[in-house]
């Protein structure tokens, strides 16, 4: 037999354990973290919003389970910053993972490399005043442990970085990016191959460095009109005085 979709979860014995361990509520909750999860690590990041929206339950009812979960050591809730700003995520514990889990000083390794690529890729565009807050860091794991890869993240930000250019010199935008979910749509449209043809993506991919130069052209040109009159004051001055 073959199964409809490459990313199924294999149901083992670890699954059948919290059956008979967690209430109704808390399995349900425990086995949509599973399905979430990267198969790699045994982990997710944590949204009540969504899970809410996804198991058709009020964010009270994933919060009572979630404390289930943790009680009974289900799972765990995992620091990356390891302060008062940490944003976290779960992580399954090995008794109710059925996979092989990668070394967690390799992941941790792999991460702190992931975050300063977003961040170096925030850095190269001009028309984005982005100080990566500890909300762009939650999104930044969110990202990183939904499997996101940053060749997807570097398009998306070329494309949406393409179109926020075009309105900055079209005079209909007149904002900074400023927050790394910005790119959430966007990221959604390169991750659908049929959101957007594949040549119209690739020209505005090399689009991006040409309506830049002209932004900052334009930019520069308006504060050069901008100081004119009050040189021309200057020189009338000059002549009042002679």
């Amino acid at each position: 037999m073959k199964i409809k979709q490459s990313s199924w979860f294999a149901a083992s014995g670890e699954v059948q354990k919290a059956l008979f361990l967690l209430s109704d509520g808390g399995f349900r909750l425990y086995f949509q973290l599973c399905l979430d999860a990267d198969r790699r690590t045994g982990r997710v990041f944590l949204d009540y919003g969504e899970l809410a929206t996804k198991l058709k339950r009020s964010r009270g009812y994933i919060g009572k389970h979630f404390n289930e979960l943790r009680t009974l050591s289900v799972c765990q809730v995992l620091s990356l910053a390891g302060n008062q700003h940490t944003h976290t995520v779960v992580e399954i514990s090995d008794e109710f993972w059925p996979y092989s889990k990668e070394p967690q000083t390799e992941n941790q390794s792999v991460w702190g490399n992931y975050r300063a690529r977003i961040q170096a890729l925030l850095s190269k565009r001009a028309c984005i005043k982005c100080n990566f807050s500890a909300t762009d860091e939650q999104f930044a794991a969110e990202l990183f442990w939904s499997g996101v890869s940053l060749d997807q993240i570097e398009r998306a930000i070329a494309l949406a970085c393409c179109r926020k250019y075009a309105g900055l010199l079209n005079g209909t935008d007149n904002e900074m990016i400023r927050r790394l979910s910005y790119f959430r749509d966007t990221l959604m449209e390169v991750q659908d191959p049929e959101a957007i043809h594949a040549d119209l993506l690739q020209q505005r991919l090399l689009s991006v460095e040409h309506y830049e130069k002209r932004w900052l052209i334009s930019m520069n040109n308006g504060a050069d009109t901008r100081s004119a009159p009050a040189t021309r004051s200057k020189s009338k001055k000059d002549e009042m005085k002679r």
